[in-house]
């Protein structure tokens, strides 16, 4: 029997031709020829959402090992931190080169795992983002609650920081933590932001306070050796840095001795003043004594200088006795019992 006469190749049909096509595309997607030994697979979606200031592989794409002793490796993959996210309602688009460049610098172990990567990536930022307004509610907020502010006054001149963070949506809780100073016209610290009651976010800040707090001035020229009184003095504002030292009520200061001229419209400081005395050393002086209903009075000699409310020693010119007593006026003084 003559040889049966072969057949001529049958062109594929157009079904055929299709599936190929479709293969051959999602190979294509195969990043870098994907090895023999890879035990994870990474599928990367061409679209999709990111909150927080970093891209984490694991948020924005399906990584799936091939069994239960590969999760460790799916782990490492899925922290792949891809770089700096989008902002809220702000997108990224990256093209498959860009975005195997980003994996190969996250140092992850991209050569373990078979990889679908489409030609772009779109992210979008979700979440919300703490503007510059609410940075300052947050500063003005610690001032009017922390000394030396809540007794002075003040006027926040600048606040200083990065870019507001990129948070996570939910109920947001700010607070300041102060760096110390003793300079409270500068101030630096750190705003910790917190969502639904976990921190998501940290921003260091830096301000400038013009500051007034409560001083005691003159309001005239005051010369040294001037014994004050109330008309000499008012109480006012001037700046924390003018302020350092001064008195800050009439009481403090009326009826003492400068010690140092003084400008109007200078503080009165206690390291400038002295108490004034009353009654000097040598004067003669009035001697009250008093038990319940009797007063008596004698004449005696102040033995030391003597300011109101000082106690001094004082002779009795007639029972040529030394006694303690207390100036109680110009040239008064009582007896201590």
């Amino acid at each position: 029997m003559p040889p049966a006469a072969s057949r001529p190749a049958r062109s594929p049909q157009p079904r055929s031709r299709w599936a190929l096509a479709a293969l051959g595309a999602l190979l294509s997607l195969l990043w870098a020829a994907s090895p023999l030994w890879a035990r994870v697979t990474v599928i990367v979606p061409a679209q999709n959402s990111v909150t927080g200031p970093r891209v984490l592989l694991g948020d924005i794409a399906n990584v799936v090992p091939d069994g239960p002793e590969d999760q460790a490796l799916a782990a490492l993959l899925e922290a792949a931190d891809l770089g700096g996210a989008p902002g809220p309602g702000q997108k990224l688009t990256l093209r498959r080169q860009q975005f195997e460049s980003r994996l190969e610098s996250s140092g992850a172990p991209v050569n373990d795992a078979r990889w679908l990567i489409p030609d772009v990536v779109t992210l979008t930022g979700g979440g919300q983002e703490a503007d510059s307004d609410v940075i300052r509610r947050v500063i003005l907020d610690y001032l009017q609650k922390s000394e030396p502010y809540a007794s002075g006054r003040f006027e926040l001149i600048s606040v200083g920081s990065a870019p507001a963070p990129a948070l996570p949506a939910g109920q947001v809780e700010y607070r300041f933590a102060p760096q110390p100073s003793s300079n409270p016209g500068y101030l630096a610290g750190t705003v910790f932001f917190s969502v639904d009651g976990r921190e998501a976010a940290r921003l260091r800040v830096t301000a400038l306070v013009d500051l007034e707090v409560p001083a005691l001035l003159a309001v005239r020229d005051l010369s040294r050796g001037h014994v004050l009184a109330e008309e000499d003095l008012t109480e006012s504002y001037v700046s924390f840095s003018r302020a350092k030292g001064s008195l800050t009520d009439t009481s403090q200061a009326a009826g003492q001795t400068l010690k140092v001229s003084v400008r109007a419209g200078s503080p009165i400081r206690d390291r400038d003043l002295r108490v004034t005395s009353l009654i000097s050393k040598g004067d003669t002086v009035s001697i009250v004594a008093q038990a319940g209903g009797l007063k008596v009075t004698a004449l005696g000699q102040a033995k030391e200088d003597g300011a109101l409310g000082q106690t001094i020693s004082v002779v009795n010119m007639d029972s040529k006795k030394i006694v303690l007593a207390k100036v109680i006026g110009p040239g008064q003084v009582e007896v201590l019992f």
